[in-house]
């Protein structure tokens, strides 16, 4: 194997190893509202995101909580401000996939599992 075939390989599986273990939140918004001005955060990592349509699903690949974590989304809607308050839990590795649902009555419910491969 020449050397640039190694280097390549390497890069793969490094990248292959990070994606694989750091969770992964998707939000979808079931309400007839756009959630604007949308923050997640939890243990360590706060993340933005301008708004989300009506209808609409957004991921976010670059959460990385210290350790273990709840996730807690604040968004503007329907001329309303929610805070869900911390819930649901996950951790920092073993590839843990979160969803965030915001329901019609913009209730906000989080579910956690490991995502398999």
């Amino acid at each position: 194997m020449h050397i640039s075939h190694v280097v390549i390989l390497a890069a793969v599986v490094a990248l292959a190893g990070c994606s694989r273990t750091s969770p992964v939140v998707i939000i979808t918004n079931r309400s007839t509202n756009a959630l604007a001005n949308v923050v997640i955060s939890g243990s360590g990592f706060t993340n933005r995101i301008d708004s989300i349509a009506a209808g609409a699903q957004s991921r976010l690949f670059t959460v990385r909580p210290r350790g273990e974590s709840g996730v807690r989304i604040a968004f503007d809607a329907g001329g309303q401000h929610i805070d869900s308050g911390e819930q649901g839990y996950f951790e920092a590795g073993g590839g843990y996939r979160v969803a965030i649902t915001v329901a019609p009555d913009l209730k906000v419910s989080v579910s956690s599992d490991l995502r398999s491969y």
